[in-house]
Parts: structure tokens; C-alpha cells; sequence
């Protein structure tokens, strides 16, 4: 296990990435749930200044519902702001997670006006309403003011935090709710309440299903459920980095925007303990540049099963056979365990030391070497090159091949 390195976070992303770009996005989202805070509480103000210059029960509800509202975005702010500090020994993990308990109480908030909508809907009000006109008008103010708030949270560079995209969302259900009263009173002067009912029973079930997701999301978070596309996606990109013969044990969970993972990476049996380290840290860079939200990955190195992916060199006689001795051999077949590719190339260390062979096989990206058995010539510099060594009887060379992928060849451990 490779500790003690430092966690500079996320390195890049089409739109935030960079450090300082996180930096950008915490305190674009706090700037976008502060706005959003300081709207709810001046629409609240003059709501209830309205209702009750002109006397208006309706209007004055309207303005302490709008009160309410002001509380989540207060919320959405405390999360961010907790969320933006540092890991510390206390919070070694940060505390990342603080803007999705934001996002889980916003999402009870949205499911209780789902349920207040659905309620009003079943038992509409009986007294017909003294200022309609006064409370339409109203309504379609607060339409015109709740998207542009939507619109510009989800313009903010902090949308990528749940808590502000609960937020945002939030903003829209106010559109509805504002767009469900003003049906209302129009179902009134029709004389079709029902209208109304119907209407809010549609937008209720669509709210409360909106809640469902942003609160799922949340706690899925919270109980460090797997994040099993981000899992695939780092298996793929590591797997394709020369000299990684597999990896596998790919766990990741996420903490606010950010994805922790940890993984068992599979190397030349034969790779020095410095070459291995250097090649983790070469995974950690690699997946740090394709996953910008990468925040922590511990990797531990372990020998490479035979079923990993490997480029074998296979040192062949005249016939095709498995040479008893490399030095000797005329050919030599290269075969990618994986891609399922072939190559053949002459000995260029016919005759001659084996370290002169090495640049070509690193060229080709070779880690583990098949020679027969009764050889006794030593391949030290081959082992000292990261490239396993392994005895084959005398069979074909690509018999050898799935010999060593059914890890029925033995590996040569001391040349002495």
C-alpha cells in the first residue's frame, strides 16, 4: 500500500478540474445559494408587505411559504461552505459530504411541498377566494422571478455540487407551485375546480418524483454506495498502461463532488519495488489527467496472474519450438496475451549478451520471456529489466503461450 503521498485533488476538466477551479466552483456555488437566499427572503418581504397593505390572508401565506423557501438555500450554503475546508486529522477524508446532506434536506423540503401540493389538490378550499386577481398577479411574478433564479443557479459554476443542483430544482418547483394556484383560479371563474385538482395532482407526483432522485442520490452517497461506471471506467484506463498486467478489487465511492477509489494493481513478477512504485505513481498521474473529480486513489502492487495482459517473448528454435537456450535461438515471437497480437522478429542477441536484447523487447513493451528448460544460462539482466522468466518444455512456441496463460509454467527466481 503506497502512503504518505500528498492528495493535490483534481488536476483537469473541460470546465472545473484544476484546483483552482474547485476553489472557483465552492465559491461560485455559495455566491449562487447566498443570491438565491437573499431573492427568497426580498420576495418574502414584499409578499407579505403586499398581503397585508391590501389585506390578503392569501398573499401573506404565499409570503411565509416563501420564508421557508429562504431556510434551504441557507442550508445549501453551510453545506459548501463545510465542504470546502481542507481534510484535516479530525476529517482525514475531508468533510466532502456535508453538501450531500445539504442536497438530502433539500430534497425533504421538495417532497413536503409535493405532499402540501397533493393535499391542497384532494381538499381545495370551499370559501371562494376574495382577491384573485391580486394573487394571480402575484403568482405570475413569482414564475417570472423563480426561473430567472433557476436559470441562474444552473448558469453557476457551482452546479456541479448536488446540494446547489437540489437547489435549482427547488427554484423550478416554486415555478410550478406558482403556475398550479394560478390554474387554480382560473378553474374558479370557470366554474371547473377540478381542473385545478388534476393539475396539482400531475405537478405533485412530479415533484415528488424529482425529490426521490435528488434524495436517493444523497444517501447513496452518505452510506458510501459503489460508483460502478466510475469502477468500469478506471478498470478500462488502467488496463490500457503499459506495463499494467491487470488490476482488479476496483472500489470507489464518492464524497460530495469528489471520487475516492482504491485498487489492487498487477505487475511483472519481476519488476523491482521502485520500478513498481514508479509505475503506480505513473496510474495515479494517468487517472488523475482522465478523471477530473479523482480526489484520493490508494494502489496496492502485486505479481500479475498469468490471465492478466501480457507481451510474452517466446525465444523459438528453426522448427518453432521453445529454444533450450535464448543466446541460441533464431527468432523470437511476440504475442500480446490480450489483444490476442503476434510479432515475430529475429534474435538481434544471437551469440551475444542478453542485455543487448533488452531495448527491443522494452521497445515492444515485453514483460515476461518463455525459454526452455534445460538451458542453463543465466537471464539476470532479463529479470533485472522487469521481464519475467519462465521455463517451457520443448513444445511450440504458442503452445508455451497458453502454458503460461494456464499458469503451468514455473518462473525462474534466482539465476544463481
Amino acid at each position: 500500500m503506497r502512503a504518505g503521498k500528498p492528495y493535490p485533488g483534481p488536476v483537469r476538466s473541460g470546465s472545473v478540474g484544476a484546483p483552482g477551479q474547485w476553489a472557483e466552483a465552492f465559491s461560485g456555488g455559495m455566491r449562487a445559494a447566498s443570491i438565491a437566499g437573499a431573492v427568497y427572503l426580498s420576495f418574502a418581504a414584499a409578499k407579505l408587505l403586499l398581503g397585508g397593505l391590501l389585506g390578503s390572508v392569501a398573499v401573506e401565506a404565499d409570503g411565509v411559504h416563501t420564508v421557508a423557501d429562504s431556510l434551504t438555500a441557507f442550508v445549501v450554503y453551510v453545506g459548501l461552505r463545510l465542504a470546502r475546508g481542507r481534510p484535516s486529522s479530525k476529517f482525514p477524508f475531508g468533510k466532502y459530504k456535508a453538501e450531500n446532506l445539504a442536497a438530502l434536506l433539500v430534497a425533504f423540503a421538495i417532497g413536503a411541498a409535493a405532499v402540501e401540493i397533493a393535499w391542497d389538490s384532494i381538499h381545495p378550499p370551499s370559501a371562494a377566494m376574495r382577491d384573485p386577481w391580486l394573487l394571480v398577479a402575484v403568482e405570475l411574478a413569482s414564475v417570472a422571478v423563480y426561473c430567472a433564479l433557476a436559470s441562474y443557479i444552473r448558469r453557476s459554476k457551482g452546479i456541479v455540487f448536488s446540494s446547489l443542483s437540489a437547489e435549482a430544482t427547488h427554484a423550478f418547483q416554486d415555478v410550478l407551485i406558482s403556475a398550479v394556484v394560478v390554474v387554480g383560479v382560473a378553474g374558479q371563474f370557470l366554474g371547473a375546480a377540478w381542473i385545478s385538482s388534476a393539475v396539482g395532482l400531475g405537478i405533485a407526483a412530479f415533484i415528488l418524483y424529482q425529490a426521490y432522485g435528488i434524495g436517493k442520490s444523497s444517501i447513496l452517497t452518505l452510506l458510501d454506495a459503489a460508483d460502478e461506471r466510475a469502477a468500469s471506467r478506471i478498470e478500462r484506463v488502467v488496463s490500457g498502461i503499459p506495463g499494467v498486467v491487470g488490476v482488479h478489487e476496483v472500489r470507489t465511492r464518492r464524497a460530495g463532488p469528489f471520487l475516492l477509489a482504491t485498487m489492487h494493481l498487477e505487475t511483472s513478477p519481476a519488476m523491482s519495488v521502485r520500478d513498481a512504485d514508479a509505475l503506480a505513481d505513473r496510474v495515479e498521474e494517468v487517472l488523475r489527467r482522465e478523471m477530473p473529480d479523482l480526489l484520493m486513489v490508494s494502489i496496492h502492487e502485486e505479481p500479475g496472474r498469468p490471465s492478466g495482459r501480457w507481451r510474452v517473448a517466446v525465444f523459438e528454435d528453426q522448427s518453432g519450438y521453445v529454444a533450450d537456450r535464448a543466446a541460441d535461438s533464431e527468432r523470437i515471437l511476440i504475442v500480446d496475451t490480450a489483444g490476442g497480437g503476434e510479432e515475430e522478429m529475429p534474435n538481434p542477441a544471437r551469440g551475444r549478451p542478453m542485455r543487448d536484447l533488452i531495448p527491443a523487447l522494452r521497445e515492444r513493451g515485453v514483460n515476461a520471456v518463455i525459454v526452455g528448460g534445460s538451458g542453463g544460462e543465466r537471464l539476470m539482466a532479463l529479470r533485472a529489466a522487469g521481464m519475467g522468466v519462465y521455463r517451457s518444455p520443448r513444445v511450440p512456441a504458442r503452445e508455451a503461450v497458453e502454458l503460461f496463460q494456464r499458469g503451468e509454467l514455473s518462473a525462474e527466481e534466482d539465476d544463481s
